[in-house]
């Protein structure tokens, strides 16, 4: 009985424990009920609360070690609104840093419970003034930020990072983990390094000559890729207009674009480099082939153009001349499925999986969709779309004795020690061409520029040869051919005999007084490579520093009487024919203009058709 009294009546003690817990659990659930209303009332960024880490993104920098990218530090303001509401003070002094109006500030202070950023990412020195404030609910965040201390400067391959820290475009894209990666330890560590192919002074130079030629012709757009030939690193690629990356707010979206990986046009004559490669590469290219131009190429009523009638040529002077009809009439006994496995194998069709996000294909027709306009066009550039890069990674393969080389523009990652990450080296993905049709068709090409189309490349030096191919296309879009609108471009290599690099330059609806390959794009290819030659070229730099225009006799701008050529040479005639009177016109010979017709002083009107015969003095 005894026992069974002690059972049903407890100890005081017993007692007091179960008191004791069940205040202690209910604290703890207002404690942890409290906890959870304040970070609703007022969650804070991680980095806000503590010292949590925070990685900064990696430096991007040039070949030469130039910086292009970093991280700088900045202070974000923040207000934690429940514990600022009985502040007035300071808030002058706040308002004029954040450019924020006071009112605005007390008003957001009082209408909300929860945390928000009054200012993303301003300078040290103007927040400053802030840390000397006693504020109760102001939070000074530091966090790192995104800055191009040049500016424009291959803003399209950089891309650009969003308010937090994470890259949206270009290379701040497609290597944001390699970026963000820790490379180091600390609270405080830093991501990985980028070092590009890209040479700043390059990309310099085509960026000013592409914003020159924009000017110049009117056009829409313009784009170039430079590329050192034997290795297929990416020098220079450039697209104008451009954008400051540090002021994204300010430029339109079409301006951020990377336009040579992304933007398909048809190449138009610039495409008969690889028709050319492929007939060679079957065998059905001979040096005592004779074509007869009638000045178009027709077949079942289908009819295509040439620029006028050439008459009797061998293939190089097909080439010189851009004749439509000699390249289609050379190509037509090749097999199509012969064709189109040798225009595959230059990468077109396909993306060349560059290092870069927003890589468009281009299209090259299926074999068994090749009707017999197909046949007819696409030998000649039409009907087939590619990029900017991929024409460039092409042609340069004609440079680079028929190697296949792909794209580089990352050559390698360190961390913040300086330590090497990965290193890209050059590989030969496979033989397009042998060395032998390689040197051929660069000797063709050379041709197209010592007195075809051409050129308006050249250096004008002996010592210096330049060999490239002009390319004029009519512009496609869903609804057809616009026959007012045009694509002008220029593709060559410099050395001609051994090419160090290969220069692509493209003009997108040029709406100036030229719209041709020949006077809008040859031009700036010149121009380009003259201003480069010094940075890049592996000979003896005191031969190349100085590359003067060379000062040709210019004519007036009265383009209804025929000017006085005679005495020209045939440089200074190509160069102001080609570019003041393009149309039908005829060259015999070499040396100096000794006649020509019309004579001069005779009123003319375009379409132009001129001939003259050219001489020495004692012949």
């Amino acid at each position: 009985m005894i026992d069974a009294k002690r059972k049903s009546n407890p100890t005081p003690y017993a007692f007091r424990y179960k008191i004791f817990l069940a205040v202690l659990v209910l604290l703890f659930v207002i404690l942890a009920y409290r906890a959870v209303e304040l970070a609703i009332a007022s969650p804070l960024p991680p980095s806000a609360v503590g010292e949590a880490q925070k990685v900064r993104r990696g430096v991007i920098f040039d070949s030469r070690g130039h910086e292009l990218a970093i991280s700088r530090d900045t202070v974000s303001v923040g207000i934690k609104p429940l514990d600022a509401r009985s502040q007035t003070e300071g808030m002058d002094i706040l308002a004029r840093i954040t450019g924020t109006p006071k009112a605005q500030i007390l008003s957001k202070i009082q209408s909300s419970d929860k945390f928000f950023y009054l200012k993303r990412k301003i300078t040290l020195e103007d927040a400053a003034p802030l840390r000397k404030l006693d504020i109760a609910g102001l939070v000074l965040q530091n966090e790192p930020d995104r800055f191009y201390p040049n500016r424009r400067l291959a803003s399209q391959i950089l891309g650009f990072t969003g308010v937090d820290g994470e890259g949206l475009a270009g290379l701040e894209f497609s290597q944001n983990t390699t970026l963000t990666r820790p490379g180091g330890r600390g609270q405080d560590f830093a991501g990985q390094n980028i070092h590009l192919t890209i040479n700043s002074f390059v990309q310099h130079q085509l960026e000013k000559t592409l914003n020159a030629g924009l000017e110049e012709s009117v056009s829409k757009h313009a784009m170039g890729v430079i590329l050192e030939t034997q290795s297929g690193r990416v020098l220079a690629m450039a697209s104008v207009p451009d954008f400051n990356p540090n002021q994204i707010s300010d430029s339109p979206a079409a301006n951020r674009k990377n336009l040579p990986i992304s933007f398909q046009y048809e190449p138009g004559s610039t495409f008969k480099i690889f028709t050319m490669a492929a007939l060679l590469r079957e065998n059905m290219l001979h040096d005592d082939t004779e074509y007869f131009c009638p000045g178009y190429f027709e077949y079942k009523g289908r009819r295509i153009n040439c620029t006028h009638k050439h008459g009797k040529e061998n293939f190089t002077q097909v080439m010189k001349n851009s004749c439509n009809y000699g390249v289609i009439t050379a190509s037509w006994q090749l097999p199509v499925l012969k064709l189109y496995e040798n225009l595959k194998a230059f990468g077109f069709g396909n993306a060349t999986d560059i290092q870069l996000p927003g890589e468009a294909k281009g299209y090259l027709a299926s074999p068994k969709d090749w009707d017999y306009y197909l046949k007819m066009s696409i030998p000649i550039g039409h009907g087939v779309s590619v990029t900017p890069l991929q024409l460039a990674l092409a042609a340069n393969s004609i440079g680079n004795n028929g190697n296949f080389m792909p794209p580089l523009i990352i050559d390698k990652v360190t961390n913040a020690q300086g330590k090497v990450i990965e290193k890209f080296e050059p590989k030969v993905k496979y033989r397009v061409a042998s060395e032998e049709n390689a040197v051929k068709i660069r000797q063709t090409l050379r041709e197209v520029v010592k007195s075809g189309t051409g050129a308006n490349a050249d250096l004008g030096l002996k010592e210096f040869d330049v060999c490239g191919k002009t390319g004029t296309s009519i512009k496609s879009s869903k609804k057809g051919y616009d026959a007012k609108k045009y694509q002008a471009s220029f593709v060559g290599f410099f050395p001609c005999d051994k090419p160090e690099i290969t220069i692509l330059i493209m003009f997108d609806e040029p709406r100036g007084e030229y719209h041709q390959g020949a006077t809008v794009a040859a031009p700036a290819f010149r121009r380009v490579l003259r201003e480069i030659i010094p940075a890049i070229h592996i000979g003896e730099v005191s031969r190349v520093s100085d590359l003067s225009t060379p000062q040709y006799r210019m004519v007036g701008q009265d383009k209804s009487t025929m000017p006085d050529f005679r005495w020209f040479s045939k440089k200074e005639l190509l160069y102001q024919v080609l570019s003041k009177f393009p149309g039908d016109h005829k060259i015999e010979g070499a040396g100096y203009v000794l006649a020509q017709s019309p004579a001069p002083g005779t009123k003319i009107n375009p379409p132009y058709s001129f001939s003259f015969t050219l001489g020495f003095p004692d012949e």
